[in-house]
């Protein structure tokens, strides 16, 4: 069986059904051999999966900027900067489980936290490619020697395009950042639940209390402070209450700023984007929305496109002089009286 229909048996719906018993933690980005493969969110290295860095709201937000504006772009093949007349029918449509769309998507999802993306090819007779589909990343590895595998078992090079992005990706690089802002989200979080001074129940008198009975004690004092009982608790003589100090607002206020703006660096995405605010920044509405869409095209997305199209523009995939770019059209917004379109199986090339 030809590699691409292996990938598309496994992508079809009852495939997915069978292997329901025990998902993974999403159906198209996952832990591999390409990265550490962690019980927790976090290891003594600092590692961070990507289902813990996609419940940070700054990289869902950076994440979807990035993807969703990239994969909405066409593919089109061009030669001296000409797009050609016919194009090849691989651009433009899938026949398989995903759309155009959702190829481009999952591939530059792969590429920003993974580094690396991975497409099964067909070719006809003459080798030429006339079919591609992206491999889900939890699918594929490579062994010490560059080969890809699938399942453990090497695959041909014809049969596959392996692209690599910029850097190891915003799980490697912007580790440190990510975690930063995880930590200081449930910070927010233990405070906006025990939003008053850390509290100590000191005993002064009488026998030691038992642990059950401290258990117990201290499960209702924190129950109270969540409101429970109207936020009313009780002690008695040999009990004297301490306050230790509340968390710093300032800090979970300007440092969750802090952290954000971190994030986005981390990222490649203006801080402005992401309503995030720089320190001392001060500049007229109208010269922020033009620098940070400059900024957005230039410095995030131009980066990752480059690496696919540079990728998908070899000898290996087209014929030689032949060049892959993106149609950026459309990039900029869509005025509201048009209508928003993505790339799909009934694109506007035709092969």
């Amino acid at each position: 069986m030809i590699f691409i229909d292996t990938i598309r048996d496994a992508l079809a719906l009852p495939s997915r059904a069978a292997s329901m018993a025990a998902p993974l933690e999403s159906p198209f980005a996952s832990p591999n051999h390409l990265m550490q493969v962690m019980v927790d969110d976090r290891l003594a290295t600092g590692a961070i999966t990507r289902s813990a860095a996609m419940r940070v709201p700054t990289v869902s937000r950076c994440r979807r900027l990035i993807v969703g504006s990239i994969a909405r772009l066409p593919l089109v093949a061009t030669r001296d900067g000409e797009p050609l007349g016919k194009q090849p029918r691989w651009l433009s449509r899938t026949d398989g489980e995903l759309s155009p769309f959702h190829r481009m998507a999952w591939t530059i999802d792969d590429l920003l936290f993974y580094g690396w993306s991975l497409w099964a090819i067909r070719r006809d007779s003459d080798g030429a490619v006339i079919d591609a589909d992206r491999v889900p990343y939890e699918m594929w590895s490579i062994d010490a020697t560059g080969q890809v595998l699938y399942d453990g078992k090497p695959v041909s090079s014809r049969e596959v395009c392996l692209i690599p992005s910029l850097d190891e990706g915003v799980l490697a690089t912007g580790r440190d950042a990510i975690s930063h802002a995880a930590e200081l989200n449930r910070a927010a979080a233990r405070a906006a639940s025990t939003p008053t001074a850390n509290i100590e129940l000191h005993q002064t008198s009488g026998a030691p209390i038992p642990d059950d009975q401290i258990d117990a004690l201290v499960s209702s004092w924190a129950n109270a402070r969540r409101g429970a009982n109207g936020g009313v608790a009780f002690t008695n003589q040999a009990i004297e209450v301490r306050e230790h100090g509340s968390f710093d607002a300032h800090l979970l206020v300007d440092g969750r700023n802090a952290a954000a703006v971190d994030v986005a660096r981390a990222m490649g995405i203006p801080a402005s984007m992401i309503d995030a605010q720089l320190p001392h920044a001060s500049m007229t509405y109208r010269n922020a929305e033009n620098m940070r869409n400059a900024e957005f095209v230039d410095f995030c997305l131009a980066p990752l496109m480059s690496a696919v199209i540079a990728r998908l523009g070899m000898d290996d995939i087209v014929p030689r002089g032949v060049a892959i770019e993106f149609d950026t059209s459309d990039l900029t917004g869509v005025a509201y009286d048009e209508t928003l379109d993505v790339p799909d199986d009934r694109n506007r090339h035709e092969a």
